[in-house]
């Protein structure tokens, strides 16, 4: 099972970032991005703790709970152990399929922002994250050096997970990952394996950790009142044998996220609580958002980045086009 060792070679098992793709970032909140963010009621944040460890938590309260003061300022309550520097954001709306990702950096005054840009519904239609699920509750694990008996049996509940990770220059990014219960599959008392399933097709999760392998990941099962928070470092690896494991529909993973982790905490989420977060009677209606066509296309033709190409696709973008091709993107290439 030997890691993937150089963006080459991870390149050459997943392919190289679509350019499309790249384009659908603005480096400000727009219109599209406030109007989530006014009916978000949760987001998971990933940062560096002030003893310099990968840390990730879910924050939630009211629909608005993370309020833009202006195009590059969120008045978020970020953690107290937050150091100052990179930070990021996946701003969760229950009961719709996409999910808005912000990077940028935290300080004193709130969370600055530096890019933002819809992530796709995937991970969340895998997950089936907000289906009507019973109320759970169990017990907790704090602060162990590997994952106890509690944690494992979360973990093989859990259909979504968020990682959160940075580059070498300390950017840091929080992507979401979903699939049926049990493939996030547990390989030993300290080792996770995540597959990397069709998404974005931007690959930074795994760009990332080619460079800087400490990782963050957030755990979530529906229903249940706590979270699972691992933390520890991750390789990429394109193991036939690995990845056949975690197969599905009969389509196995280009690559798949091993986590080696060093601490697993497992317990009450005061976020999921403040956000009511499995209440599917507080889930927002589709009709309240923009539509995810209309975001993607307005972020191409919004995004500054020069060059013949990127002017090419700012030209020709189409919201008709672009919701056509989304649609039978999510029929044809979940797996």
């Amino acid at each position: 099972m030997d890691p993937v060792g150089s963006v080459t070679e991870l390149e050459d098992a997943v392919g190289k970032p679509v350019a499309a793709m790249m384009l659908k970032t603005i480096d400000h909140l727009d219109e599209h991005c406030r109007a989530i963010l006014a009916v978000s009621t949760a987001g998971v944040v990933g940062y560096v703790d002030r003893d310099g460890v990968p840390r990730t938590c879910l924050l939630g309260g009211g629909p608005g709970f993370a309020a833009a003061t202006s195009s590059n300022r969120l008045d978020l309550a970020v953690p107290a152990d937050a150091a100052a520097g990179g930070a990021s954001l996946l701003m969760l709306v229950p009961g719709w399929r996409e999910t808005l990702r912000i990077n940028g950096t935290v300080d004193d005054n709130g969370f600055h922002v530096n890019e933002a840009y819809l992530h796709c519904g995937k991970a969340v239609i895998r997950s089936g994250l907000w289906q009507e699920a019973e109320p759970r509750s169990g017990a907790s694990e704090a602060d162990e050096a590997s994952i106890g008996p509690a944690a494992a049996e979360f973990l093989a509940a859990a259909p979504f997970a968020v990682i959160s990770s940075r580059d070498e220059d300390g950017r840091a990014d929080s992507s979401p990952r979903g699939d049926p219960a049990g493939d996030l599959r547990l390989l030993g008392p300290t080792t996770v394996a995540i597959a990397d399933r069709p998404g974005n097709r931007r690959t930074d999760t795994l760009h990332n950790i080619v460079g800087t392998p400490e990782v963050a990941l957030l755990v979530l099962v529906p229903g249940d009142d706590r979270a699972l928070e691992l933390t520890g470092t991750a390789t990429v690896s394109a193991d036939a044998a690995l990845r056949e494991q975690l197969a599905e529909r009969g389509k196995a993973p280009k690559a798949v996220v091993v986590v080696e982790v060093s601490r697993a905490r497992l317990g009450r989420s005061e976020g999921i609580a403040a956000a009511r977060l499995w209440d599917v009677g507080q889930h927002a209606d589709p009709t309240w958002l923009p539509r995810p066509s209309a975001v993607w296309t307005d972020h191409v033709k919004r995004n500054r980045a020069g060059g013949v190409g990127a002017r090419v696709l700012r030209a020709v973008a189409n919201e008709r086009v672009m919701r056509a091709g989304i649609d039978l993107d999510y029929r044809q290439n979940l797996y």
